[in-house]
């Protein structure tokens, strides 16, 4: 009896253990996030490339990416690929220019990452008139914009709804009822191409 208390005891242990390791490992390498943001060209953001697995990794080298080569197609279709999907995915976005215990050791890193997250949104919005396939996804990402009060998010999708209305209201009505609800009602107004969320970056 004892032994067999012995047994359930240790597995509830290990699993713990294992969900715990699990948590730490699935947080983006932030020491590797600094590497990206001081890249000062693109031959130093492609050797980083490889090492870059985790999503918000890749959001950031793409995003830096786009900052040193603005035209790069392959970077903007990257930064598409990589829009965040879940809340843990755009805290780690907005949190990227914080002071991680550990990692940082100077302002200029929260410098260079908060350069990075400052513009992400806007070359998000250039991504996509680029490459309007992803429309879809990039409406589909106000579902989870109001998580974020700092980035102008709907700020710069007024420049994209502007800029083609008609493909716009053609790649919302593909979401589901509930997202256009959701969004259409609390976040953007596709019609008028006018943002209803409105950040603090855009007030």
């Amino acid at each position: 009896m004892n032994r067999a208390r012995s047994l359930i005891a240790f597995s509830i242990l290990l699993v713990s253990g294992w969900r715990m390791l699990w948590a730490a490992t699935d947080q983006p390498d932030y020491k590797l996030l600094n590497r990206i943001a001081a890249c000062r060209s693109t031959p130093c953001i492609i050797a980083i490339q490889p090492d870059a697995q985790h999503r918000t990794e890749r959001t950031v080298l793409y995003t830096k990416w786009l900052l040193l080569l603005p035209s790069s197609r392959e970077a903007s279709r990257g930064l598409l690929e990589k829009i965040p999907t879940t809340d843990q995915e755009v805290e780690w976005l907005f949190t990227l220019p914080d002071w991680h215990e550990g990692v940082t050791t100077s302002v200029i890193q929260m410098k260079r990452l908060d350069r990075v997250y400052s513009a992400w949104p806007r070359l998000l919005s250039v991504a996509v008139r680029r490459c309007p396939r992803f429309l879809p996804a990039y409406i589909r990402y106000g579902r989870l914009a109001m998580n974020d009060i700092h980035s102008d998010y709907t700020g710069f999708e007024r420049n994209v709804c502007r800029a083609d209305p008609g493909g716009f209201n053609s790649a919302f009505r593909t979401l589901s009822p509930e997202e256009q609800s959701y969004i259409g009602k609390s976040v953007f107004d596709p019609e008028n191409c006018k943002p209803i969320f409105v950040s603090e970056a855009d007030q």
